[in-house]
């Protein structure tokens, strides 16, 4: 038994750990049969009006030394990272490339997908095999890694796992400057390892799927906060 806080802590993060994958697995994999036929139907959209590729493949970071291969539906075009679209030069926020919906590079199809968020649902994959959460900070690649080093203690939005939404989506990325969301992300990453991190994995959740289904702008940084330290023991 715990017999003093450090002990606590250690016996909480080895929990919290333990219930995050569990609760991933039991919800993922329903999840996926029941959306089966919306991920079909959306395939063939991209199939019928782009060609292919259907899906996009990136090697992402989901831990400071440790990459899966994330699958989602292609919403760009096929050359969107050719340089005559200076994506970088255009979007790059310190680690974080945030490309707005309007941008040329998103196909109509695209548009749609990103809006309704089924561009996520083949992520569902990558929870069942390759441990991604359902609720998380985002995969980067290695170029944003870099660029978010310039930040005293970046590495703690490492230190819990990747996920498909998380509390900067809530809030909006086009709403956050850098350095306000390594604080929220990082907010998160304490309370998977100290909090009650599937209460604020359902409340996540459930904001993402209000600001889908009635097109808000989601919640704004302050509300964000109060409910990841609504999630911490009180000290």
């Amino acid at each position: 038994m715990p017999t003093d806080a450090s002990d606590r802590k250690v016996a909480r993060s080895a929990r919290n750990r333990l219930l995050k994958r569990c609760f991933d697995v039991a919800v993922a994999a329903p999840l996926f049969v029941a959306l089966a036929p919306v991920m079909a139907t959306a395939a063939l959209l991209v199939l019928l009006s782009e060609g292919r590729p259907i899906f996009y493949f990136s090697n992402r970071f989901v831990g400071i030394d440790r990459q899966i291969r994330v699958l989602k539906f292609r919403t760009m075009v096929r050359d969107a990272t050719a340089p005559r679209h200076r994506l970088n030069e255009r979007f790059m926020r310190d680690g974080y490339l945030d490309i707005p919906i309007q941008c040329e590079v998103y196909t109509p199809i695209g548009r749609v997908l990103e809006r309704l968020q089924i561009v996520e649902m083949p992520q569902l994959a990558n929870v069942l095999l390759d441990g991604l959460s359902l609720v998380g900070n985002r995969p980067l690649p290695r170029q944003n890694m870099d660029l978010l080093a310039k930040f005293p203690a970046w590495e703690q939005r490492f230190a819990s796992p990747a996920g498909i939404t998380g509390i900067s989506q809530v809030v909006g990325k086009m709403n956050l400057v850098p350095a306000e969301r390594l604080h929220l992300e990082s907010l998160y990453s304490r309370v998977y390892r100290e909090g009650q991190v599937l209460k604020c994995d359902l409340l996540i959740m459930w904001h993402t799927v209000a600001a889908v289904l009635m097109r808000n702008e989601g919640i704004t940084l302050e509300r964000a906060e109060v409910l990841l330290r609504s999630c911490l023991p009180e000290d």
